[in-house]
């Protein structure tokens, strides 16, 4: 009795559910699940029933008819209702010989083994994504279209993107923007990589590290061994950059063209020799092929470091120097005599730059384009009518902020300059009779500015709205001009956008 009660004790905790579809074969136990070979190697006896077994009536329907109806053996589910001591265990069902060399047409849950093994561990398999479906070309091509930070993010989402994100089609511009970017560790580890098959970053042509207040000389010597094709680098705000780095760089990226330091205050110069001095190398040594250098806010630069930039980048065409405080008038004598072929150029905020300065820029002749001057309050008539009489291409002419400049100039600038595009006259002692100047002779004008021009009026807004029917910009912000100038402009200029601090325009 004690050895058929454990007999229906054992029996009794089985699981009475039975497993058919998606390729499972049975299941009675977990004591009995001995893996996937008992569903194909273990060879079972059929189960016996006790003939004093009761039997369900046949008119009732079975729940388990269905699993009777499947292709595979079924249980005798009869034998866990009663079961004597001289009945055998139940075991897991033999698979027929005819059903085992079944087609894979009729058992697709069974094409592999990875599919069969998770369906009878009771998982589920993984979805496809709809990126599966698309070819490494258009994958390359989507990527291509985020930052750099979010390229190295989906290189963590598997395996294939980990090899799509690396692809050097990817990386010829490399941009780190943030404060929080430890930029150095980022460039280490980013030209690491693309360098691990070719030796090199040999496809990395731009570098852009704004902001990036962490990074170092260290980084730049990193980039300048790195990437030797290098052609644009910005480091624009990086605080702890050095001329120590920026030799390194210049001196390994012999193909750099576009350099802008704007906010780098340390920066005094950039020189070709390992002591750093400031005097220039000599003509006949190795010169820079830079054709665009931006040092805004290098307050630290100075003639002499200035000197030996533009002589050792002859080739420079556009130069950018605003709020570099210490430039002189000698600075501006550098500039011309060794960059002969500039067509940008602007000392915006130089307040010691003169008249003289004007002079010797106006040497650069009809090459010349763009000229800021603003804010340089010593230079007056003399020195842009020197300007307007040689650089008769201008197209670019910002003298706001110098009151010294009047009508006088501006009837030589129209006269000389018939190509000219922009103007800004802000804060000028110019008249009416300056702007009909500019109107007459300037008719291709598209933007104008007569900020705080107290001596402009209705007239003068007329002359221009009259002959320069493509003006697309207009400031008159603190001027003498009512209502009908600027219904004048409106009527005139129809596509101008007219910037104003009278609310009664609207």
């Amino acid at each position: 009795m004690e050895g058929r009660a454990a007999g229906t004790t054992k029996l009794g905790r089985m699981s009475p559910s039975v497993y058919v579809g998606g390729g499972t074969l049975g299941r009675i136990s977990p004591g009995h699940d001995l893996g996937y070979h008992t569903l194909v190697t273990r060879q079972t006896p059929t189960p016996t029933r006790d003939r004093n077994t009761p039997t369900r009536d046949r008119t009732t329907p079975s729940p388990w008819s269905e699993v009777r109806a499947s292709p595979f053996p079924a249980l005798d589910l009869s034998a866990l209702s009663s079961c004597p001591r001289s009945s055998p265990r139940p075991q897991l069902p033999q698979i027929p010989p005819q059903q085992q060399q079944t087609t894979p047409q009729s058992q697709p849950s069974l094409e592999t083994t990875d599919q069969l093994l998770a369906t009878y561990k009771g998982k589920r398999l993984a979805r496809s994504s709809p990126f599966d479906k698309l070819s490494d070309e258009l994958v390359v091509r989507i990527l291509s279209f985020l930052p750099t930070n979010a390229v190295c993010q989906c290189a963590r989402v598997c395996r294939r993107w980990y090899v799509l994100a690396w692809d050097p089609r990817l990386w010829s511009t490399i941009t780190l923007t943030s404060d929080g970017i430890h930029a150095d560790r980022a460039i280490k580890q980013i030209t690491r990589l693309l360098a691990r098959d070719s030796g090199g970053c040999v496809h990395v042509e731009k570098v852009i590290l704004n902001s990036c207040s962490r990074l170092s000389d260290r980084g730049l010597s990193l980039i300048g061994r790195r990437c030797p094709e290098l052609r644009h680098l910005e480091i624009k705000g990086c605080v702890n950059i050095t001329n120590i780095g920026i030799f390194e760089l210049v001196t390994q990226c012999v193909s750099l063209e576009h350099l802008d330091l704007t906010g780098c205050p340390q920066i005094t110069c950039i020189h070709l020799n390992q002591q750093g001095g400031m005097e220039p190398e000599p003509m006949h040594s190795r010169q820079l092929y830079l054709q665009y250098l931006d040092m805004t806010d290098c307050y630290a630069l100075e003639d002499q470091g200035l000197k030996v930039i533009v002589k050792n980048c002859p080739q420079l065409l556009h130069l950018y120097l605003r709020r570099c405080l210490n430039i002189t008038d000698i600075g501006v004598k550098h500039i011309a005599s060794y960059c002969l072929m500039l067509r940008e150029v602007s000392v915006s905020d130089c307040v010691q730059i003169t008249d003289f300065g004007m002079y010797e820029l106006a040497k650069l002749g009809p090459n010349l384009r763009y000229l800021s001057v603003a804010k340089c309050d010593q230079i007056s008539d003399a020195g842009i009518k020197q300007i307007a009489r040689h650089c008769y291409k201008l197209r670019y002419l910002n003298v706001r902020g110098c009151e010294a400049v009047s009508d006088d100039s501006m009837e030589m600038v129209a006269r000389s300059c018939p190509r000219l595009r922009a103007l800004d006259i802000g804060k000028c002692d110019v008249t009416d009779n300056g702007m009909k100047f500019i109107s007459e002779h300037c008719p291709n004008l598209k933007k104008l500015s007569v900020k705080s021009c107290d001596m402009i009026t209705d007239r003068g807004v007329q002359y221009i709205a009259y002959y320069c029917r493509g003006l697309q910009q207009l400031n008159i912000q603190d001027c003498q001009v009512t209502i009908e100038g600027y219904r004048t402009v409106k009527k005139y200029c129809r596509r101008c956008i007219i910037e104003h601090t009278n609310p009664g325009f609207f």
